[in-house]
C-alpha cells in the first residue's frame, strides 16, 4: 500500500473510531461510569489489516481527539489507551504468527483475557487515588470492572471478526 493511502486510512480510521467513542451507554447500572463504546473496533481492525503499530496509532489518535472534544479527563483517556493497547497487540500478534482464523480467534481470546486482567489490576491502583475511595470499595468493583472489560473486549472481537476479511480486501494490492 503506497505510503499516502495508509497514513489517508488512518486518519479516516481515527475520525470514525473518535466519532464513535460518542455512543456509549452503561453494561452494569450499578457501574455506569462503565461505558460501552465501539470505538476500539476500528483501531483493531487497523492493526490487523496495516499492523500493531498503525493500530494503536489509530487508537492513540481517537484518545486525544475524544480528550480534546468531549472528555477532558485525561485519566479515563489514559484507562481506555492502556485497555486498547491491552487487547490489541496480543491480539493482532498472535494473529500474525499464523494468518488464518484459529489464529486470529486465539488472538481474540488472548486480548481478552489481557485486558481483563490488566485493567482489573491497573483498576485497583487508579480507582482508588483518583476517585479518593478506600482499597475495600474499590474491590467491590473489581468484579464489574473485569465483567465490563471481558464483554467490551469480547464485543469488539466478535464485530472485528465478522467484517475484517471483507475491509482487509479492500486494501490488498
Amino acid at each position: 500500500m503506497k505510503k499516502v493511502t495508509r497514513i489517508a486510512t488512518i486518519g479516516i480510521m481515527s475520525a470514525l473510531a473518535t466519532g464513535l467513542m460518542f455512543l456509549e451507554f452503561p453494561i452494569f447500572p450499578s457501574a455506569n461510569f462503565l461505558k460501552f463504546d465501539p470505538s476500539d473496533i476500528l483501531p483493531i481492525l487497523s492493526g490487523f489489516i496495516f499492523g500493531p503499530l498503525d493500530g494503536v496509532l489509530v487508537l492513540l489518535i481517537k484518545d486525544l481527539l475524544f480528550y480534546l472534544l468531549k472528555s477532558g479527563d485525561i485519566v479515563g483517556i489514559a484507562m481506555n489507551f492502556v485497555a486498547g493497547v491491552s487487547f490489541l497487540l496480543p491480539a493482532v500478534y498472535i494473529y500474525r504468527v499464523r494468518k488464518n482464523r484459529v489464529f486470529e480467534i486465539m488472538g481474540y481470546v488472548v486480548g481478552v483475557l489481557s485486558v481483563t486482567g490488566i485493567m482489573t489490576v491497573l483498576n485497583m491502583l487508579v480507582v482508588p487515588l483518583y476517585w479518593k475511595i478506600p482499597m475495600s470499595e474499590t474491590v467491590k468493583l473489581l468484579p464489574y470492572i473485569a465483567g465490563f472489560n471481558a464483554i467490551k473486549f469480547s464485543i469488539d472481537s466478535v464485530v472485528n471478526g465478522l467484517i475484517r476479511e471483507r475491509i482487509s480486501k479492500i486494501f490488498e494490492n
